[in-house]
């Protein structure tokens, strides 16, 4: 007898089962373009830990999908004393995975620990006069003065997001990653079935408490619409993509350009771009270690960089699924601009030949980490290490996964101490909008993202704009700050395009957002 005959029998023999059987689970198969490296969304932006920050934590203010703060864990707040005042409450019978209330402390001292390494909270601590206690569900910030995007930040959907965790472990150093990943979103993480770069389940909570109002980018009701949810890494495109047409797998969001017409073959899969935010590539130099720590060498570089190369590696050849894009801002922001990337008009290799020569480079490692993961990523690599190359860089390529790139770069040593000297990386479109969410774009030494870059002058402006309120003067503002951006290259913006991702049709609630969020999918038997 064949295997699927002896199957069909037994399916055909199989006894119904008593009225009081248990409820079959119901389970959504994600296979992530991305591993799972850490599960602290403060301590590293990587796009997987970010997308499993919105499924375990929730925020005391959510922005929609428009970017306007709304109530989320807060049932509101008032803004008193000139605006200098603001008394938040939290809504009633808000709970941890561990069944511990959500309290007013848990909040300060998330919000504290977030402020320490986001762009936009150290603006926020930087205006705190105080934040106290008023009771277990009340809590008070005071300003030293009016501070016009106080919510934006609070509720902002790009990394870091203000997630909020029990006290205990909201008191861990920020620049150490948490011991465990305790939230009040709607799922629980389950941390026994973690296994790195292989798979990490999830858990509908229970005890979540939704918002009544219709979910909107990270405000609204975020309650689960299955019972699990199972991410797999999954590093063979052929191996995915089979699981997917077999429907052992529910939803893929790292499918490769060049398998979408095989995906689009299947008709019980639905195929295309989701978030409507697109993926922006950067090209990140480190600015403390040579050779990148002269400036002369990062303009050598950019003014061999053309983004259409770039372009066409991220998209398999496909360049109208993105575009290329000379601002530091997402460019269909109000804030884009080509003003100063002059540099990134050059694409001439012969050129940046001479300008390394001439800024004295003196043959040093340079050590590029190239991620493997996802498939445009490790397509973009490819195309620096081909790029630094003929320039003349004496390069070391080093490959690994997303999670090993995301614990290597925080070394600021130099490259013989396990160091590095450039790598690519992803942000999405909004988290590049303005200079309040951009947290590449800046210039504070070792205080800043990855790579260290130092220009007062780059930070003096900023420190404007988050004071602004008048649009005409925040896009002036805007368009200085990238002037001074080319100087130093904080970062070199690349491109971007909008990865597709492939789902089955047996999935409910699978709607476009600015977030990768899983909260309101079902599944259909």
């Amino acid at each position: 007898m064949r295997r699927r005959d002896f199957l069909k029998g037994m399916a055909a023999s199989t006894l119904p089962l008593p009225a009081f059987a248990q409820a079959k689970t119901t389970t959504l198969r994600i296979i992530k373009g991305q591993n799972l490296g850490s599960v602290d969304p403060i301590w590293t932006t990587a796009a997987a830990t970010q997308d499993f920050g919105f499924m375990v934590f929730d925020t005391i203010v959510g922005a929609d999908a428009d970017f306007a703060p709304k109530p989320q864990m807060a049932e509101g707040w008032t803004i008193e004393d000139g605006d200098k005042t603001y008394v938040f409450k939290l809504r009633e019978g808000l709970k941890f995975h561990n069944g511990e209330p959500v309290r007013s402390v848990d909040c300060i001292a998330s919000m504290r620990r977030w402020w320490t390494r986001d762009v936009a909270g150290q603006m926020v601590a930087a205006v705190t006069d105080s934040v106290d206690v008023i009771d277990d569900r009340t809590f008070r910030m005071r300003l030293k003065s009016p501070f016009p995007l106080l919510l934006d930040a609070l509720g902002k959907l790009s990394p870091a997001s203000c997630i909020i965790m029990p006290e205990s472990i909201a008191k861990t150093d920020p620049f150490k990653q948490i011991p465990e990943a305790i939230g009040s979103g709607p799922f629980k993480f389950l941390t026994s079935e973690w296994v790195p770069g292989h798979k990490a389940s999830f858990a509908k909570f229970a005890d979540y408490i939704p918002r009544s109002e219709p979910f909107s980018g990270l405000a609204g009701n975020h309650a689960a619409a299955v019972d699990r949810v199972e991410w797999s890494f999954i590093g063979d495109a052929a191996t995915a993509a089979a699981a997917m047409q077999s429907g052992e797998q529910d939803y893929w969001d790292g499918l490769p350009v060049d398998l979408v017409p095989l995906m689009k073959d299947n008709q019980n899969l639905v195929v295309g771009p989701r978030s409507l935010s697109a993926t922006n590539y950067t090209f990140v130099m480190n600015h403390l270690q040579a050779p990148f720590n002269n400036p002369a060498i990062r303009q050598a570089v950019a003014m061999a960089i053309d983004q259409g190369e770039y372009l066409t590696a991220a998209t398999a050849g496909l360049p109208e699924n993105g575009g290329a894009c000379p601002s530091f801002y997402t460019c269909n922001s109000p804030y884009a601009s080509e003003v100063g990337s002059a540099v990134l008009k050059e694409k001439n290799i012969e050129k940046a030949k001479a300008a390394l020569k001439a800024a004295g480079y003196a043959g040093e490692k340079v050590v590029f980490i190239g991620a493997s993961e996802p498939p445009a990523l490790a397509a973009i690599a490819q195309v620096s290490d081909d790029l630094l190359r003929r320039i003349g860089f004496n390069v070391e390529f080093v490959t690994t996964d997303f999670a090993g790139m995301i614990q290597r770069r925080v070394n600021k040593g130099p490259v013989d101490k396990g160091g590095w000297s450039a790598f690519n990386s992803t942000y999405g479109a909004v988290d590049l909008r303005n200079p309040s969410v951009n947290s590449l774009l800046r210039g504070a030494g070792e205080q800043s993202w990855f790579g260290w870059p130092t220009n007062p002058r780059l930070e003096e402006l900023r420190n404007q704009w988050f004071l602004l309120t008048n649009m005409e003067e925040r896009v002036k503002v805007a368009h200085e700050i990238q002037i001074e951006a080319f100087k130093t290259l904080p970062y070199i913006p690349i491109c971007y395009s909008y990865p597709p991702i492939a789902y089955s049709k047996k999935l409910t609630g699978v709607t476009r957002q600015p977030i990768n969020s899983f909260w309101g999918i079902g599944k259909q038997s």
